[in-house]
């Protein structure tokens, strides 16, 4: 247990710090930390910037990998409209979104 408490606060330390950067030079967080960027425009499509890959794609459930570790979407239909290096666009019926460590 204790490892796994170091480790925590080690991480959190390090969130601060680099929050601290960000806010000093103006930046925004997602841009600075790798952090995704979602846009969802009503219950139909998802722009996701700064993704690290695709996990799963079917028709009712997507996973990409993000930076703190996975974005699970649930649907209907849903499908990839884009792929870029650096940002997907996913339409369907979207159900619900969760994020997975």
């Amino acid at each position: 247990m204790a490892k796994h408490s170091w480790r925590r606060r080690l991480v959190a330390r390090a969130r601060r710090v680099e929050k601290t950067i960000t806010d000093f030079l103006e930046l925004p967080p997602e841009a600075a930390l790798d952090l995704p960027r979602l846009t969802l425009v009503g219950d139909s499509r998802l722009l996701l910037e700064n993704h690290r890959g695709i996990v799963t794609y079917q028709p009712e459930l997507v996973k990409l990998k993000i930076s703190t570790g996975e974005l699970a979407i649930k649907g209907k239909g849903l499908f990839l409209r884009e792929i870029k290096p650096d940002a997907i666009a996913l339409e369907g019926t979207i159900y619900s979104l969760e994020f997975c460590r």
